[in-house]
């Protein structure tokens, strides 16, 4: 069966969709990474594995000024890519993006079959207009009859399509990372001249509206001593804000974004990993975020907001604890009581949720579900 899986980015750094064509070749179907050829990437290549074929859309040459030369290039995007893989056997669609583009090849080829998967719940994300939410809600509705398979990333986000739209069936695959070997290191404390008495909180991640940082930064400014520090490792439009407060803070720090590979070194340096995503929206509030588990597999406990699947998680394994609310009294009574714990209390419950939260488990619900469409059961 060849496959094509399908996203209206650059696939530039996209690790989820690249571990699942990974997976699903090593299991006999023949995948390929279909994306759009901008931003300076190449046109074809194979990237760790994988094979990646990009499009090159002639109304790029255009300044995205404003929605309808954005509209003219998604056009042109969807239309070279249906007439090219419309003959695939099965096209894997990242996001209700390129979900849309299925849908118009399965109308030119009805054999065509489509497995979508959501990444994000994106018809309650925050900062999409109530027009493009109720579009994406009324795509949905009409178009996911026509999968064979619907994938998502959270148990609340799977509990939500398979309610909403009625589904006897929705496979549930987390963004977990292939088992990391631990590493640590003293890798921030020598970067940032800590000492071996100061607990390093570290956040992971975009540094944008909706994250939790503004009320990290606030938390960790109202604090008197150093004996606890936050290192922002990221990028994003709150990075100049983050900046102006470890330029005259002694307890913030910033660390621009390190490569995936860098990731263990760094984090399994820090003491605790913070997960602040603010619950402005059914997506952040279903969220299951990757950075919670390269926490895990770098075997640092985690403290968190009361997402749901979250908590559930952290509650579960115990690899952790929950930050009741949300304000900077509370978020520093959490860090005042792990400053006091001996955190290698977490190593063991750590290092068995590692064993079971990792790729090499997760990947074969991914295949026991593909087995599910027809003619697919036998590869």
């Amino acid at each position: 069966m060849k496959v094509i899986s399908l996203l209206v980015t650059n696939f530039k750094n996209d690790n989820r969709v690249h571990r699942m064509a990974k997976s699903l070749s090593l299991h006999g179907f023949s995948t390929t990474v279909v994306a759009w050829k901008k931003g300076g990437v190449v046109e074809r290549e194979n990237y760790k594995g994988v094979e990646v074929e990009r499009v090159i859309v002639s109304a790029d040459r255009w300044r995205r000024a404003n929605l309808i030369v954005g509209a003219i290039q998604y056009f042109e995007f969807a239309l070279r890519v249906v007439s090219r893989y419309r003959k695939v056997d099965l096209w894997h669609c990242n996001d209700y993006e390129a979900f849309v583009i299925g849908v118009l090849a399965k109308i030119t080829r009805p054999k065509l079959k489509l497995v979508y998967d959501c990444h994000e719940l994106e018809s309650h994300r925050d900062g999409k207009g109530p027009f493009l939410r109720f579009l994406i809600r009324t795509i949905e509705k009409l178009f996911i009859p026509w999968t064979e398979l619907l994938i998502t990333i959270s148990p609340s986000i799977k509990e939500f399509y398979m309610r909403t739209y009625k589904l006897p069936f929705v496979a549930l695959v987390r963004n977990v990372p292939n088992e990391m070997h631990v590493v640590h290191s003293d890798t921030l404390r020598e970067k940032l001249g800590l000492s071996e008495n100061q607990k390093i909180f570290l956040y992971q991640g975009m540094l944008d509206k909706g994250r939790g940082v503004e009320m990290l930064l606030d938390a960790f400014d109202a604090r008197k001593d150093s004996n606890a520090v936050i290192v922002f490792m990221g990028f994003g439009p709150f990075t100049g804000m983050v900046e102006s407060f470890a330029t005259r803070k002694d307890n913030i720090f910033f660390v621009p974004a390190v490569s995936y590979e860098e990731i263990p070194l760094y984090t399994g340096s820090a003491d605790v990993g913070l997960n602040s995503t603010q619950p402005v929206c059914l997506n952040n509030l279903y969220c299951l975020p990757n950075k919670l588990f390269e926490y895990i597999h770098s075997e640092i406990p985690v403290l968190s907001v009361p997402l749901v699947d979250c908590a559930a998680l952290i509650k579960e394994y115990g690899v952790g604890r929950i930050i009741q609310s949300w304000d900077v009294d509370s978020i520093n009574e959490s860090i005042d009581s792990m400053i006091k714990e001996d955190l290698s209390f977490y190593r063991e419950n750590l290092r068995a949720a590692k064993k079971v939260l990792n790729w090499e488990v997760e990947e074969q619900v991914l295949i026991s579900a593909y087995k599910t469409i027809p003619n697919a059961g036998s590869h």
